[in-house]
């Protein structure tokens, strides 16, 4: 369980993944228009690049999205915000993000360690630690994060973490001290073929004081299904659709 002010209580809330497509992924275009379909979050990726900015990009090159087959750590932020993505959009930088948009919160996926300090840089400059939440797959790069952090900022469980707390429900252990530092667990419905919907799994998790939030997930008899097993979050690509769902 974390205390924190970037977490709310008494609803589900809708995670926009890596904001609205199109506009392209990670755009600030996809950001706002992912506030404006009702988003509580925007779930986004940061990785380095060339000159040492925190820029807000999934995959290690931009092949996917606009055909070019470069790192993004080979390229300076001035080249990056000249590329066009295939479904158009602006990339920028964690750091102008969380400018551009004041009063979003963001949920921030470190995908390499060279990108921590970077993106703690941004979050400090910013005065921004009520509104994101620092996590990483990898949780050493999630410790490392947080411990350069002048103040607490929301967190979620890494991998290692997700695995651990299966083993336990396996054997029927408690939750309590795996989350003693964690506001939200994000896992999708299964990995490595683990079930993490199994209704025991989550309603250990949610007694803890530690938010469920669901991803990547599009289908609404999935909402609908997840949230009557208590999932207090979703994330998804189609955040009108759910948006309006879950308002019903």
């Amino acid at each position: 369980m974390q205390n924190h002010p970037y977490f709310q209580s008494g609803k589900v809330s809708v995670l926009a993944h890596r904001g609205f497509t199109p506009p392209a992924e990670n755009t600030i275009e996809a950001f706002q228009r992912a506030l404006d379909s009702g988003a509580d979050y925007l779930e986004t990726d940061v990785r380095v690049t060339l000159d040492g900015h925190a820029v807000l990009c999934h995959d290690e090159t931009f092949q996917r999205i606009a055909g070019i087959d470069r790192n993004v750590s080979e390229m300076s932020l001035e080249e990056i915000k000249q590329i066009r993505p295939f479904e158009t959009g602006t990339i920028i930088s964690l750091a102008e993000a969380l400018q551009l948009l004041p009063k979003a919160r963001f949920n921030i996926d470190i995908k390499d360690s060279l990108a921590i300090v970077p993106t703690v840089s941004a979050i400090e400059a910013n005065n921004a630690h009520d509104r994101v939440l620092v996590s990483s797959f990898s949780n050493s790069r999630r410790r490392q994060a947080l411990k350069l952090l002048s103040r607490e900022v929301a967190t979620s469980a890494s991998g290692s973490i997700i695995i651990s707390l299966w083993i336990r429900n396996l054997f029927g252990l408690n939750f309590s001290k795996a989350l003693s530092s964690i506001g939200a667990i994000q896992i999708p419905i299964k990995i490595y073929g683990m079930r993490l919907d199994k209704p025991s799994f989550i309603k250990k998790v949610i007694e803890t004081g530690t938010q469920v939030h669901f991803w990547t997930i599009n289908d609404l008899d999935e909402v609908s299904r997840l949230v009557g097993l208590g999932a207090t979050g979703i994330v998804t690509d189609e955040t009108e659709l759910v948006v309006n769902f879950l308002k019903k």
